[in-house]
């Protein structure tokens, strides 16, 4: 009887501990300075969402949030974000979108 009751304690906490999923660490990366105000910038990694090509993040600038998605079309890839300012990313002017861009395909 010990040794059933012992057994099935052990098959439920290898259980329990095998079937924990992994949590992905929420940290903030700096992706640039905004040219038109200076205010640094930073990606919560913990926002994105989608593959290298297509996807969506939030930057914290300041108190502000701003929500961006980019997208990988005619040869090259584009965003637009929440501000809203929108175009292809290293025709911007947008260090900001250039280096959210970078981070995500280099991750």
């Amino acid at each position: 009887m010990i040794k059933k009751f012992f057994a099935v304690f052990l098959l439920s906490a290898a259980l329990l501990i095998v079937g924990q999923t992994p949590k992905a660490e929420a940290y903030e990366v700096y992706v640039g300075t905004y040219r038109d105000d200076g205010t640094p910038a930073y990606l919560l990694t913990e926002t994105l969402a989608g593959g290298r090509g297509n996807f969506a993040c939030t930057v914290r600038a300041g108190r502000n949030h701003i929500r961006y998605v980019f997208w990988y079309a005619n040869g090259g890839p584009y965003y637009r974000n929440s501000w809203p300012a929108e175009g292809y990313v290293y025709g911007s002017g947008s260090p900001v979108a250039i280096g959210i861009w970078e981070w995500v395909q280099s991750h």
